[in-house]
């Protein structure tokens, strides 16, 4: 549960994933022969693939919420604070789990706010290497805060579920839902993604002549 590997008696500990990589190496080095017995019976009698064949999905769940500040007069969105609580059942090691979560949040974040594939009228990609196709960096996410409950699935011993994928499903439409919302008191009900300041920009101006109106005429209603 703890991420660690130790063997029962012994006092020696190290990190799950640094098991495969001390122990088949070893294996191959000293020689089949020169191994316990139980080693090798252990080896030969290791559980197919298809041993552990999953009778069924799993289906891990989570929520994100996304705080943001939007520039009306550049049309500018800053991601303030990033709020992550997913379950992925059992979490065999945290460390790799909550850097799976960091990851997909910072490629969601991306994805809502500038990454684009763009082409030209005859069809010639624009955007076809870095100096031209925008990416997130460190410099323009904030700390995510991050939690985990523990649901165990009855599919698999382990109880776990899946993680890899949700930061990148639940970052995208909460902080593109938090960039609408913000801007939704100057009449803008939608804004395409990626929103780039551009596109936040023209949301804010195309909705500003009607957003007046509808004001105007309620001043005067009264």
């Amino acid at each position: 549960i703890s991420g660690r590997y130790l063997i029962p008696g012994e006092t020696q500990e190290m990190a799950l994933m640094f098991v495969p990589f001390v122990a088949i190496p070893l294996y191959f080095l000293v020689g089949a022969r020169k191994f316990p017995r139980t080693a090798k019976r252990t080896m030969r009698t290791a559980p197919s693939r298809s041993d552990l064949a999953s009778p069924g999905p799993t289906f891990p769940f989570g929520t994100h919420i996304s705080v943001v500040e939007v520039d009306t007069e550049t049309g500018k969105v800053t991601s303030l604070r990033h709020i992550a609580v997913d379950d992925a059942g059992r979490i065999i090691n945290p460390l790799l789990a909550e850097g799976q979560v960091h990851g997909g949040i910072a490629q969601g974040v991306a994805q809502a706010l500038l990454e684009e594939v763009v082409y030209d009228l005859d069809g010639n990609p624009l955007t076809s290497t870095f100096a031209d196709y925008s990416f997130i960096s460190a410099a323009e996410l904030p700390s995510f805060e991050t939690r985990f409950t523990e649901t165990p699935t009855p599919i698999n011993a382990l109880g776990a579920k899946g993680i890899g994928e949700s930061g990148t499903i639940g970052s995208t439409p909460a902080l593109h839902n938090a960039v609408c919302d913000a801007v939704a008191h100057l009449g803008v009900r939608h804004v395409d993604m990626p929103t780039t300041p551009i596109r936040v920009w023209n949301a804010i101006n195309e909705a500003a002549p009607h957003h007046d109106a509808k004001n105007t005429k309620k001043k005067g209603g009264r």
